[in-house]
């Protein structure tokens, strides 16, 4: 048996803990947990996380890090990305996760959190030729293009589910006005910085990856094609978050920012004229935990 790692991660929308054992280019998943404490929210109202919901993030990363130990984790990892980064109290906000962890919350580039995340979604993946990996979390989307082994070029694009549903999708459920203006704006913004190319296969990852395919009744690690994509969409559109929780048993936080997130999803395929998307659970944590099986503590080099 080999060593048993933890990655943690604060992002935009969740605070998301993986426990597995790598083996080789894959990991051998121990355990997997998600909250939503949804930080972007504050960061895109004031500016600042904010004391208060500091304190709820820490609380529950010194949670989580028990969980982690008791799980046989001998190594903790820890990272934060967008929300964190564009915080002004950003140091205090790592000051306090690194405590309450017990190891140092680092705060991922955008450019390292899209090769981390290219790293964990192809390591799982079919096929070969070139990946589009698209991390959509809640204020970000990262992307990287690339082989398995060598990747051409990665971006961090600041908007995300929580971000697109904060900006464009005010009503809930979200009126048809309020989706085009999403779809455009984001299909703008992804445009001026998306790679160039041609991909064979595009994953997406993240946690409007792995919630959308809930909703059409099927695994987490499925492909959705434009009339699946149509399905998300009307389903989002007919009642408000809380019965799309509800009926879904999602969170209702992740319920909230999932019409943003098709947008997103449906804007990339756009862009590349793409059939389907491969959606997958792998990705940021995953790859944390192959760079540090890899580089031990220069993990944060990617």
């Amino acid at each position: 048996m080999g060593q048993t790692i933890a990655a943690l991660d604060v992002g935009s929308n969740t605070v998301h803990l993986l426990v597995a054992e790598p083996h080789g280019d894959t990991v051998r998943q121990v355990h997997r947990e998600v909250l939503m404490p949804r930080i972007g929210a504050a960061v895109n109202a004031t500016g600042r996380i904010g004391e208060e919901k500091i304190a709820e993030v820490a609380a529950e990363l010194r949670r989580l890090a028990g969980v982690a130990r008791a799980h046989g984790a001998s190594v903790l990892l820890c990272g934060a990305t967008e929300a964190v980064r564009q915080a002004s109290d950003r140091a205090e906000a790592l000051r306090a996760f690194s405590e309450a962890v017990g190891t140092e919350c680092v705060l991922i580039p955008g450019e390292v959190e899209a090769r981390l995340s290219f790293r964990g979604a192809v390591s799982t993946a079919s096929g070969e030729g070139r990946f589009l990996v698209c991390d959509i979390g809640g204020g970000s989307t990262e992307m990287a293009l690339g082989t398995r082994h060598d990747i051409e070029a990665h971006v961090s694009v600041p908007v995300g589910s929580g971000f697109a549903t904060d900006r464009w999708l005010l009503s809930d459920p979200p009126t048809e006005e309020e989706r085009r203006a999403c779809f455009e704006g984001v299909v703008e913004m992804l445009s001026a910085r998306a790679p160039s190319g041609r991909p064979d296969h595009i994953i997406a990852t993240g946690g409007t990856a792995s919630s959308l395919p809930v909703l059409l009744g099927r695994d987490h690690e499925t492909h959705l094609d434009a009339a699946d994509l149509g399905r998300c969409r009307s389903l989002l559109a007919e009642q408000p978050s809380s019965e799309i929780a509800r009926r879904y048993g999602l969170e209702p936080a992740r319920a909230r920012v999932l019409a943003g997130g098709v947008e997103i999803v449906d804007a990339v395929r756009t862009l590349y004229a793409a059939e389907r998307i491969h959606t997958t659970i792998h990705g940021l944590r995953t790859g944390m935990i192959l760079a540090y099986a890899e580089k031990g503590d220069r993990w944060i080099e990617g």
